[in-house]
Parts: structure tokens; C-alpha cells; sequence
């Protein structure tokens, strides 16, 4: 493949040979024969220098964002003679932008000798990737003819969204109480004694059925468990497509995910359960859990979440209804434009559930299509609602210094 000085060469070659043609001038047939050559040279020397190598690729499965991702590579001279002077690229998605591909050149490789290389790469987004491909690179001494072939050898990293620290968060419900249906999922560490049977409701697992009760009434009757008092929370997002405002890092869904993230580690630290729920095409929510493998969790599940889902932050609370318990803890993280949630926040202060709201300024974000511009008298609705739920309010703004945020209760 010719580079752009290539064509300019061949450019000038191609006019020498019409001078030389129109004018007779044998001086300037020399200089046209000694530039064609030149060419056709530099061309059987590109052919003779394509490297035939090996590469082995090993990298970090896991960082966090602004971390560096430590990277090893081998490459390794299959030909029976050496290769000098080539470039290879390594392409990582989650580096910063302008920066995703890694260039390293080889000067010189003796044949079949097999080379190593350590480099770093900046994690500047979160989300779960695939490092490569790799592409070789090689060139004529003089930069006219350039071939590139590319290696499909991928690796798969993740990359967790950074944090900060939670230095205090108003205290979460606490109490003794029924644990059923859904809400039965394996929590590590917590204990259950039995309290009586029930009708069966949407949500409930097959496994707490309870089948004679079921042969004798001729209806679907569950067991019905009672918890020892434990400290529960469940964090909803609003992952809805479209409802994600601003540009790259600073935008309202990677803030949420960040809140998010620093919340739940906190609360877990403190010995709580956390649940996270936010729907997208794929993956709907992470159960309740504590400990360290189930931080990881959560780390893994906010890592690929996207702004894709078709259920707007009002849905996904209708939803989030059926799985969060009596007398728990339930933190939403909100556009401050988002009336239709707030009041599908109602039927949890029913339920008798704490309310924690994390109020986001949309309009230090920006706009899209989808959001609107929050005027003053709607803002004295959302305001004036939020006080009617009787919930604990973060205000948080495009640029805020979360920890300081989250300093005081």
C-alpha cells in the first residue's frame, strides 16, 4: 500500500518520465531511471522485511477507572533471518480518547528469537472490554510502501468505575421481618425461623411453596419466613435510554453509577445488605448480599451498565416494589425533572420504607431531546413533593465535590 509519500514519489517519477519524453534530454532520463529504481527498491525491500512473528498478549482482568493497566507482550521471529524496523499497535477501547492505541516499534529481531515488553495503559472509562486486535505494521527504509496486518488476539478486561469515600449516610430501617418470594435469595450470614404460610404473590419462589397447604386449600400457599433484624437497602438507578444527559465522563448516569458504587461499598462495610436495581436489554439487577464477593458483584454489574433500557426510573421503581422489603431502606438515585418517579415513590413510604433520595441537577448537565428545562414552579412541585415523602434529600450538581457532599448527615 502506498503512503502519501509514496504518491508524491511516483508522482515525480511519472512527470520525469514525460519531460524526458517530450525534451529528449538524456540527463533527465538518468534521473528518471535512478528514481525509478529507487522505487522498485524501496518496494522489494518492504516485500522482503513483511515480519512473520508471534505475539502473546497478558494484561490485568481487572482495574478501576484512572488506574494504569499493566500489560505484557511477547513477540516471537517465526522466519529463518531477522526483521528490522516495524510497528505494532495494540487497541484498547477504555483509554483515553486520542490515546487507544499503544505503538510499539521493534528496530531489530534476530530470527527466532523471542522478545518481551512491558507497557502501561491509562483506564479511563469504566465498562467490561475487549483489548485488541493488534495490527503489525511494516515500511520501506524510505516510507513509500506501508503493509499492515492485523492479529485477532483479544483480551478481556473490566473496568470498575472509580469511587470516593462515603464519610457518613443517614442510618438505614432496621427490623425484624417477613422474608418471602423473591426476597428469599441466598444471603450468606443471615438466619431464618419459620413463621406460618400465606397466600401466594407475584414474586414468590416455587421453592418457599408450601405444597399440602396447597393440595388442601386448591390455591397456591407459600411459606412465610421471619428474619432476624438486619439492615437492608436497595439502590435504584435509571438506566432508560436517552434519559443519560451530558458528555463523556460528566454525564448524569456515570455520577449515578458512581453514587451507586461509593453508597453500596459503604453500607457493606457497615455489615448492611444491598441490592441494586436498574434495568437495561440485558441485565436487570444485583440480589441482596454482603461481604466482599459480593462487592465484586456489584463492581462487575455497575462496570457494563449503559443507558439502554426502555423502562423509564418510574417503571423500574413499579418493579423494584416487588423485591424490596417491609421496613428496609430504599436509595434512588433521580433527574431533579423527574416528577413521574417521585410519585411512584409513594407506595414505598406505604410499605413502610425509608426513603433516601439523591436528587441530580439536570440542568448543569445539559439537555437532550428527552429532558426538559425544570422552570420554577416546578421545581417548588419537586421540592414541595419530595417533603411530602418525608425522605432524606442529597442535592448533587455537574462538578461537585461528591465526598464533601457526603461528608455530614
Amino acid at each position: 500500500m502506498l503512503t502519501s509519500r509514496g504518491i508524491t514519489f511516483l508522482l515525480a517519477v511519472i512527470i520525469l518520465l514525460a519531460t524526458a519524453w517530450i525534451t529528449d534530454i538524456t540527463m533527465v532520463y538518468i534521473f528518471f531511471v535512478m528514481t525509478f529504481v529507487m522505487f522498485i527498491l524501496s518496494y522489494l525491500h518492504m516485500c522482503l522485511n513483511i515480519p512473520n512473528i508471534e505475539v502473546q498478549r497478558s494484561a490485568q482482568e481487572t482495574a478501576f477507572e484512572d488506574e494504569m493497566l499493566n500489560v505484557k507482550m511477547q513477540i516471537r521471529n517465526n522466519l529463518s533471518r531477522g526483521t528490522t524496523f516495524f510497528e505494532i499497535l495494540d487497541y484498547f477501547p477504555a483509554a483515553q480518547p486520542g490515546k487507544e492505541k499503544t505503538s510499539l516499534f521493534i528496530l531489530d529481531i534476530n530470527r527466532k528469537e523471542k522478545k518481551n515488553f512491558n507497557y502501561t495503559i491509562d483506564c479511563y472509562k469504566r465498562g467490561i472490554w475487549k483489548m485488541g486486535p493488534i495490527e503489525v505494521i511494516s515500511q520501506d527504509a524510505l516510507g513509500f510502501f506501508r503493509m499492515k496486518k492485523t492479529l485477532n488476539i483479544i483480551s478481556n478486561v473490566i473496568v470498575y468505575p472509580a469511587f470516593f469515600r462515603v464519610f457518613a449516610f443517614p442510618p438505614l430501617a432496621r427490623g425484624s421481618v417477613s422474608w418471602m418470594g423473591v426476597e428469599t435469595a441466598k444471603i450468606s450470614g443471615d438466619s431464618h425461623e419459620f413463621f406460618g404460610i400465606r397466600e401466594y404473590q407475584r414474586g414468590d419462589m416455587i421453592s418457599r411453596m408450601h405444597w399440602p397447604s396447597t393440595a388442601r386449600h386448591n390455591k397456591l400457599i407459600v411459606k412465610q419466613f421471619e428474619r432476624n433484624s438486619v439492615q437492608e437497602a436497595t439502590i435504584v438507578i435509571d438506566l432508560k435510554k436517552g434519559n443519560d444527559i451530558g458528555v463523556g465522563r460528566e454525564t448524569t448516569l456515570e455520577y449515578s453509577v458512581k453514587i451507586a458504587g461509593s453508597i453500596a461499598r459503604f453500607l457493606m462495610d457497615s455489615g448492611a445488605f444491598v441490592q441494586i436495581i436498574g434495568y437495561t436489554k440485558e441485565v436487570m439487577a444485583v440480589p441482596f448480599g454482603k461481604g466482599e464477593s459480593h462487592v465484586y458483584k456489584v463492581l462487575e454489574y455497575l462496570a457494563g451498565v449503559r443507558s439502554e433500557g426502555i423502562l423509564s426510573l418510574s417503571g423500574t421503581l413499579e418493579e423494584a416494589s416487588f423485591i424490596t422489603p417491609y421496613s428496609s431502606t430504599l436509595i434512588v438515585i433521580m433527574l431533579d425533572n423527574d416528577m413521574d418517579a417521585l410519585s411512584s415513590l409513594v407506595q414505598f413510604k406505604v410499605k413502610g420504607i425509608k426513603l433516601i433520595a439523591v436528587v441530580l441537577s439536570s440542568s448543569t448537565f445539559g439537555y437532550t431531546e428527552e429532558s426538559k428545562c425544570l422552570d420554577i414552579e416546578d421545581a417548588k412541585k419537586f421540592d414541595e413533593a419530595l417533603a411530602g415523602l418525608e425522605a432524606y434529600v442529597y442535592r448533587i450538581s455537574k462538578g461537585d465535590d461528591l465526598e464533601k457532599k457526603f461528608e455530614l448527615v
